[in-house]
């Protein structure tokens, strides 16, 4: 059979996969994983959406076990994780890494510029003559800000506060404290909820921002700071290309210094077509 190549495209809340083969491009979408968290899961929803990459090309699992394979995956923090990602998998060349990667080549191509990406996760990267540099990607616990699910848990967090009495009612704490029978509740539900619980609760805390709440206008103007300031650290410069992507991206535009705003430029291509191009380059 002639080969084809496949990309996967895996994060904290959908694990996306496509091949390219005979002049068809054929995509499957699936819940998402994080590598470093929850490995068998990982394992378990990456295989997923290959068997239904397979059957909606068509094909057997094994038809695609020798083709060409780039993974970026969320959670890949060691090539060690790598590596065993790999052999628990039925693809004998297939090249895994984080999501960082296939998410600049989909964003910048190669041009020269920074992105943030701002999903149920979180991280930055700039490319300057076809060198990249990232930050973060580190999940919740000790980072991701800006991250949908970072704005989630802040917004819990300020609403806990404005329980208490410190700070001002809104919309928003209004709201999100309604959605528990008591404080007690939040808490236990909190204390297990996963990353991408904490991140269905962003958009929410966008649309409220939308109507002026001031605590999700406080929010997303301290997520836009942090986005600021890395790309700065990371060296982009006023003038070059700059992309926000992921679910949450598009919601700090506004958010953003003024020179920020005058750069921002649609992403060539999704990180998914990233990692189908890093795929062909293993050809």
């Amino acid at each position: 059979m002639d080969t084809g190549v496949i990309g996967v495209d895996a994060g904290g809340t959908t694990c996306r996969a496509a091949l390219l083969w005979q002049g068809r491009c054929v995509t499957f979408t699936g819940p998402g994983c994080n590598a470093s968290s929850d490995f068998e899961g990982a394992r378990t929803a990456i295989l997923s959406v290959l068997q239904g990459l397979a059957a909606q090309a068509g094909l057997r699992l094994d038809d695609l076990a020798g083709w060409p394979a780039y993974l970026g995956v969320a959670g890949v923090i060691s090539s060690e994780i790598g590596a065993a990602l790999a052999q628990a998998l039925p693809l004998r060349h297939a090249r895994i890494e984080e999501d960082r990667r296939a998410a600049l080549v989909g964003a910048l191509g190669a041009r020269d510029g920074g992105f943030a990406a701002l999903g149920t996760g979180s991280f930055l990267g700039v490319q300057m003559s076809g060198t990249a540099r990232f930050q973060g990607g580190y999940g919740l616990a000790l980072g991701d800000e800006a991250s949908g699910a970072w704005l989630g848990r802040e917004a819990l967090s300020a609403t806990l506060r404005v329980d208490e009495g410190w700070g001002s009612q809104t919309a928003l704490t209004h709201a999100l404290r309604d959605g528990f029978a008591s404080v007690a509740d939040l808490l236990t539900w909190a204390s297990t909820a996963a990353p991408r619980d904490f991140a269905g609760l962003a958009p929410q805390v966008v649309a409220a921002a939308e109507q002026g709440d001031a605590v999700a206008e406080t929010l997303l103007a301290r997520g836009a700071a942090y986005v600021a300031s890395g790309l700065t650290a990371l060296g982009w410069q006023e003038g070059q290309a700059l992309c926000l992507i992921g679910g949450i991206g598009p919601a700090y535009r506004s958010y953003l210094p003024a020179e920020m705003q005058r750069s921002l430029r649609a992403a060539q291509a999704t990180a998914l077509e990233g990692a189908l191009q890093l795929a062909q380059e293993q050809r």
